[in-house]
């Protein structure tokens, strides 16, 4: 049966290597559903759709993992979001709308910038964030430099998307015990180095069309891997109207007023689902007499 919008982990038997592979399909259609990019920029956000899906996977937390992409190139912002329960979102956002890019460089599209990986457990205490430069000539490889300077572990990453899938496959290398030894450590380190390579082989394609067993087996049968089953990926948007009237009364009464008197409607709509929330003059009026204090931030996502 075909595997689609599942997360799998494997490992290496007895080795400290481990991996996680995911595809998606009907929560990047979801996704995707209401932006229309050229196709550098499609590949690109599902690219990071996938690659947010294995970074939860890798790094285990409770909360909130944002993946935000920002720099000078044509493309202005990209943002993944996922849950420690694997939903997801994404949305991307072009510097100029009207004058889309012909470039299918990922080094053209983001231009100097960084990548930030921000973790909210949501449970009151401050947000994780760890910041690296996009230095490298693929997203992958970006992610890679961001494990090895925030999480301190080795991390080879491939990714893939097209208008139809977006898949990624990623490959760690836990720490090897101190009391292990030389002969232990070089062995590590052979093994590392091998499966990096054979890592490297796997195209695109493959990465998209492929089950998952078949895949490990043509890329690293010369190995005893174990698969563990799959966990469930999906699209959701976390927009509500609480949320949305929590970020109008943080812009202020006057504010809100004003946009009322001038459109008649106050419409918020949701960057990720493009959701349209109505608010008219009895709901501004509402709003505001139940309004907490004016300091008390909002946030629609």
């Amino acid at each position: 049966m075909r595997e689609v919008d599942r997360l799998r982990r494997f490992l290496f038997e007895n080795e400290p290597l481990r991996g996680h592979w995911v595809r998606l399909e009907e929560s990047w259609a979801a996704a995707r559903v209401h932006q229309s990019h050229p196709p550098a920029v499609t590949r690109l956000l599902g690219e990071a759709m996938a690659a947010t899906s294995l970074l939860a996977a890798a790094l285990k937390f409770r909360g909130t993992l944002t993946l935000q992409v920002t720099g000078g190139g044509s493309l202005a912002l990209l943002i993944a979001q996922v849950t420690h329960e694997q939903h997801l979102r994404a949305v991307a956002q072009l510097r100029d709308e009207s004058n889309p890019p012909a470039e299918e460089d990922f080094r053209a599209l983001v231009g100097e910038g960084r990548l930030v990986v921000t973790i909210d457990r949501g449970d009151g205490s401050p947000p994780y964030q760890g910041i690296v430069p996009l230095t490298g000539s693929t997203l992958a490889q970006c992610l890679e430099r961001y494990f090895e300077d925030s999480e301190q572990l080795p991390t080879r990453i491939v990714l893939a998307a097209d208008e139809n899938r977006a898949a990624g496959l990623l490959l760690q290398k836990l720490p090897t015990p101190a009391a292990a030894g030389e002969a232990a450590e070089g062995h590590v380190r052979d093994l590392w180095d091998e499966a990096s390579l054979l890592l490297a082989t796997v195209r695109p394609r493959e990465l998209l069309d492929a089950e998952i067993e078949p895949l490990l087996q043509q890329v690293f049968g010369a190995f005893d891997l174990r698969l563990f089953e799959p966990a469930i990926v999906r699209f959701q948007c976390r927009c509500d109207e609480e949320r949305v009237a929590s970020l109008l009364q943080s812009l202020g009464e006057a504010e809100v007023r004003s946009v009322l008197q001038e459109q008649g409607l106050v419409t918020v709509t949701c960057e990720f689902c493009q959701r349209p929330y109505r608010f008219d003059a009895i709901d501004v009026e509402q709003l505001f007499a139940a309004a907490p204090s004016p300091d008390s931030p909002g946030s629609l996502n």
